[in-house]
């Protein structure tokens, strides 16, 4: 039988790539229902026929290729009954409560929104652990770990991510001073949506990698490194002190793939990695002076859910407004720390309202403190 697919965020690089991976196997496959919040799905409709599309950019719904009243569908988890899959590509905290919806209905949840980890992280464990849902992670370094350690939970020491250092990894702390959002684009390794591009250029992607790791693996002791290649994804380091790597070229379809057709494997097309043509793959620390969004991140994952939602609400403000030139690369940290500072409580959420409620409150704070005249420097 066809497993059965949910594809939200259908317009961006993990829903293109996934819907790529579909038309590679649509006898594997079948396109249940199709969501974005930008972009125009006409076109991906007409070609997959899902029983539901959702624009929320248009506010558009079609049950059956008929427009319906609109309704944000997507949180309902009724409507994933017939889903095996559901694969949320949604960038930001918007993300989360399609998530949730798909772990109350006990679905498999194939996941590369880790602001839902890092606001909500103890939240969704509690609700896949109460469903008996599956999580399956999508990012390159989560579903190495996943692979590494495989059924050796139990054994294992160490997570050890790794990241490329994104645009601006060369430059140094004078230079990023002046650093422009244009340039900061120009990923050198991987081909991604803007926020999650600026959070590379900055580091702070890599410190809320760590936070998802720890929700995902079950433990704290999570380090990374920069490894300008993209070649190892990331190690999981045994409690013998053997090391179990995870290595292929940089392309999103094998951790989707794999997502997707799991516990079997198929081609993807994606080239095979020639050790010999690399030659040699380099390691070096973070540098926590140039990139202080990763120490941010980091001392965050030392606490409860509440400090990781505001510092993802004041992330998502302060990078809108650099993608907006109104801000400067190292105001992002300011802000973050500003708006941290501003909101004591630590502790778990309950419910999903909880999250919503403070990731507002501190979106607003960070929003006044850009906007509201305020000396952000």
């Amino acid at each position: 039988m066809k497993k059965r697919l949910a594809i939200l965020g259908a317009t961006g690089s993990i829903g293109s790539t996934a819907l790529s991976i579909v038309r590679r196997y649509r006898d594997l496959f079948e396109v249940v229902i199709l969501a974005n919040d930008s972009g125009n799905l006409d076109a991906l409709t007409a070609e997959f026929k899902p029983k539901y599309a959702l624009s929320a950019a248009k506010k558009a719904l079609y049950v059956d290729g008929l427009r319906c009243e609109y309704r944000d569908i997507l949180s309902d988890s009724d409507v994933y009954a017939d889903i095996d899959i559901v694969i949320n590509g949604i960038a930001g905290i918007a993300g989360l409560a399609p998530g949730l919806a798909a772990l109350k209905a006990g679905k498999t949840l194939a996941t590369a929104n880790k602001e839902s980890f890092v606001a909500a992280g103890a939240l969704i464990n509690s609700i896949k652990d109460s469903s008996g849902a599956q999580i399956i992670p999508l990012d390159s370094e989560h579903s190495a770990v996943w692979q590494c350690i495989g059924n050796e939970k139990h054994n294992l020491k160490t997570i050890v991510l790794t990241a490329s250092g994104g645009a601006f990894r060369d430059l140094t702390y004078h230079q990023l001073k002046n650093a422009k959002a244009a340039d900061a684009l120009m990923h050198p390794n991987w081909k991604m949506g803007k926020k999650v591009t600026i959070d590379c250029a900055t580091l702070m992607n890599k410190g809320m990698e760590i936070i998802e790791a720890k929700h995902l693996f079950g433990t704290c002791d999570i380090r990374a490194v920069q490894h300008k290649e993209s070649i190892v994804h990331a190690l999981a380091v045994m409690k013998d002190n053997s090391v179990i790597a995870a290595l292929s070229m940089p392309d999103m379809t094998l951790p989707i793939q794999l997502a997707l057709t799991y516990p079997m494997r198929q081609e993807s097309g994606v080239a095979e990695l020639d050790l010999a043509t690399l030659g040699s793959l380099n390691f070096s620390e973070i540098d926590e002076h140039r990139f202080p969004c990763f120490r941010i991140a980091k001392e965050v994952s030392r606490h409860c859910d509440s400090f990781g939602c505001v510092m993802n609400s004041a992330n998502e403000v302060a990078v809108k407004a650099y993608l907006d030139d109104k801000i400067g690369f190292y105001d992002i940290p300011r802000l973050i720390e500003d708006t941290l500072g501003a909101f004591s409580e630590d502790t778990d959420f309950e419910d999903l309202r909880q999250v919503q409620s403070m990731d507002k409150a501190a979106a607003e704070y960070t929003f006044k403190r850009i906007y509201g005249g305020l000396d952000v420097i």
